[in-house]
This record gives C-alpha cells, structure tokens and sequence, in this order.
C-alpha cells in the first residue's frame, strides 16, 4: 500500500522544477503557497512573503487571544475602565 500524503496547497511542484527557476515557481502561484514534491511527497512549502507576514499576524493575534483569555479567568477581581478616562 502506498503512503497517503495531505498537501496543503492547492499547488504543487516538483522539487526538480522548482529548483530549476524558484522565482517563476513563485512568481506563476498568484500569491499561493506552493508544496514542493520529493518522490510525489511534499518536502517543504514556498510561502510568498505577503501570505507569511499574513500568517504571522494571525499567529500573532491567536497568542494575544489567548493571553486575554489567561488574563480573564485569572481568577483576580476585574476592573472596568473607561476609555475616555484613559
């Protein structure tokens, strides 16, 4: 029986075409991650610098989120603030 991989792209090359012309690779995805295939496995994603800065903001704020979260049942008495008096 074959492995089964996912690929979390909805492109894909292989890892002879993209080491051939990575820029054209990049250039051809529209903005996409491109899942690069050894052996029809994927070996590595080439992300676009705009789709990781994207992808470190949300990661960003999923901590910052959960930091709130920690912060609000932290058992200690709240404290309401009004923004104006700020």
């Amino acid at each position: 029986m074959n492995n089964i991989s996912k690929v979390l792209s909805g492109i894909s090359t292989s890892i002879t075409t993209f080491k051939a012309n990575p820029n054209a690779v990049i250039d051809q995805s529209d903005g996409e991650a491109v899942a690069v295939l050894k052996s029809n496995e994927p070996c590595f994603y080439a992300v676009p610098p705009a789709l990781y800065e994207s992808m470190f903001e949300a990661m960003e704020n999923l901590a910052l989120l959960t930091q709130a979260n920690a912060r609000l049942n932290d058992g200690k008495e709240h404290i309401e603030v009004n923004l104006d008096d700020l």
